[in-house]
């Protein structure tokens, strides 16, 4: 039992960044994090874990707005064109949006900037 008030530490034992240490972001699980549930129609998360929080949020937001207007064509039978077109574009512009702020980020940690 240790008794210098530091916790027990037992061999490779390393603790995670502290606040303010940047840390590279993995570009494969931002664009799983889009494409997976993306295709149950959730999307913004991979852009949220890249780093950009309002595009995320945006995406998430914009595309349930245009789902449900989409919805509403359907009655009109133009939804049934829009609403899958809605769906794909969603499915390709969030992972490359995802893409591009990983890069972004690993480039600027990779400058020195945090």
């Amino acid at each position: 039992m240790p008794t210098s008030g530091q916790p027990y530490q037992q061999g490779g034992y390393h603790p995670a960044p502290g606040p303010g240490v940047a840390v590279p972001k993995s570009a494969g699980a931002a664009v799983a994090l889009e494409l997976v549930p993306g295709l149950f129609g959730i999307f913004g998360i991979g852009n949220i874990y890249a780093g950009r929080i309002p595009t995320g949020i945006v995406l998430m937001v914009s595309f349930w707005v245009l789902f449900w207007i989409n919805v509403l064509l359907t009655f009109i039978f133009i939804g049934w064109l829009t609403l899958p077109a809605t769906w794909v574009a969603y499915l390709i512009a969030g992972p490359i949006l995802a893409l591009r702020a990983t890069e972004k980020h690993n480039s600027r940690l990779a400058a020195g900037y945090r």
